[in-house]
């Protein structure tokens, strides 16, 4: 008699363990940092609003109604209107979070979150990168079941150099974008691992990462996300083994992007530098100059104008150097974020070095050095350290700078990318 054959087993899924944030800042007491980043009258009302939304997220919804001592509504919002001027862009940000206070037990999750998000994307912008850190967190503190908080967290991380917790963030963004089936969210946070890994060196898991965005992207139709992957996809072939490759994945970007994108300007400018990287210094210098009027971001400017000053000392024009030399400096002496000082000075050292001006190479580079050290960027610390060692090389044997080299002849196909670029960033500024 033949024996019945066995049932298959079943397969059981796994269930989606959604892994922890890192929490906790280097601060003596919460909120600490907002303090001590601002000094001012606003920094005492972010960090009221900062503890507010603490104790707002700790408390039990049923609990929130009595949250708030009486009067303290009518008391912020006095401060605001005598401390904070009309048309300051973080007033009607504070002013909304003073809701929580009216009616803690009718605001939800959502709009908590939101508000911290929009004075975390405040303080990026005016360079505040510590402030940027406590209110990310806390809106994803308010909203701890949404993705889009948690990326936020870890994209701010990551500018603050604090590499680990970026990591944490973005893997927590993966599993919740999965468990809700987010799949932007689940692309980007792909999209920011990679960016970890290419900032540590490590290419090859950056570009795996990479793809598993590009066919997220592909398999949901989120065309935004592709947009960015691939502009990835150029920046790490850019500096590979296979660098000729890369404009194929600049022009796909360029068509993915469109002529009105808002990222376009970060792809002109790194594509611009890809072409310096190459030896064409003049029509690097052409895209930099078309790229500058759109960058708002003052790490982002900076970085330009450096770059900028890399092409000026390759192409050997000392008159576009000493002008880019001295905006990067005013910059950096006014801004408090360090976020790409250590790059963009290296790139300024790097145009010093065309120039033979071993005195503002090893300038550049020694304060590159420092604040590299300071962030833990093992890789322009290894740059700096090198420009300042052949500066002092150089300026110890007092030789003369070596004129510039005849640039390599410039691909029609690069031509013709060069000239849509500028074309499209012109037009967006002029209309």
């Amino acid at each position: 008699m033949r024996k019945p054959h066995p049932e298959p087993k079943r397969r059981v899924s796994r269930p989606w363990v959604v892994p922890p944030g890192l929490l906790l800042l280097n601060e003596p007491f919460e909120g600490f940092n907002v303090l001590d980043e601002t000094r001012s009258e606003l920094g005492v009302l972010l960090w009221q609003s900062l503890r507010d939304v603490d104790l707002w997220s700790l408390a039990r919804p049923e609990a929130r109604a009595g949250l708030f001592s009486p009067g303290s509504l009518h008391r912020r919002s006095e401060r605001i209107e005598h401390e904070i001027a009309r048309d300051h862009p973080a007033r009607p940000l504070l002013e909304a979070m003073t809701r929580l206070l009216a009616a803690p037990e009718r605001v939800s999750e959502m709009e908590v979150s939101e508000v911290c998000e929009e004075l975390s994307r405040w303080a990026s912008d005016a360079g505040l990168p510590r402030t940027a850190l406590a209110f990310a967190q806390r809106a994803a503190l308010a909203a701890p079941d949404e993705a889009g908080p948690a990326y936020l967290v870890g994209l701010v991380s990551r500018r603050c150099a604090d590499y680990r917790r970026a990591e944490t963030w973005f893997r927590r963004t993966l599993a919740l974008s999965r468990l809700n089936r987010d799949w932007r969210y689940y692309g980007l946070a792909h999209l920011g691992l990679a960016n970890l890994h290419m900032q540590r060196g490590d290419a090859p898991r950056a570009r795996v990462r990479l793809l598993r965005a590009l066919r997220a992207s592909r398999r949901y139709g989120l065309w935004s996300v592709r947009s960015l992957v691939l502009h990835d996809l150029f920046c790490i072939t850019a500096t590979g083994e296979h660098a000729e490759h890369a404009e194929m994945y600049a022009r796909a970007a360029f068509r993915s992007y469109g002529r009105r994108h808002p990222r376009l300007p970060v792809l002109a400018h790194d594509v611009a530098r890809y072409w310096m990287s190459r030896g064409h210094h003049a029509r690097a210098m052409d895209t930099f100059r078309a790229v500058l009027p759109h960058l708002t971001r003052a790490s982002d400017r900076l970085l330009a104008w450096a770059n900028l000053a890399q092409a000026a000392g390759g192409s050997g024009d000392a008159d576009a150097f000493n002008e880019a030399w001295g905006r990067v400096w005013r910059m950096v002496d006014s801004g408090s974020d360090l976020e790409r000082v250590a790059e963009a000075l290296i790139n300024v050292a790097c145009g010093a070095a065309a120039l033979g001006q071993w005195v503002r190479q090893e300038m550049a580079a020694s304060y590159a050095l420092q604040v590299a050290k300071r962030r833990s960027e093992a890789q322009q610390r290894l740059k700096a350290e090198e420009l300042l060692e052949s500066a002092r090389k150089a300026g110890m044997g007092r030789r003369d700078p070596e004129p510039p080299e005849p640039e390599p002849e410039f691909p029609e196909a690069s031509g013709q990318l060069a000239e849509e670029l500028v074309a499209a960033l012109t037009e967006a500024w002029e209309g």
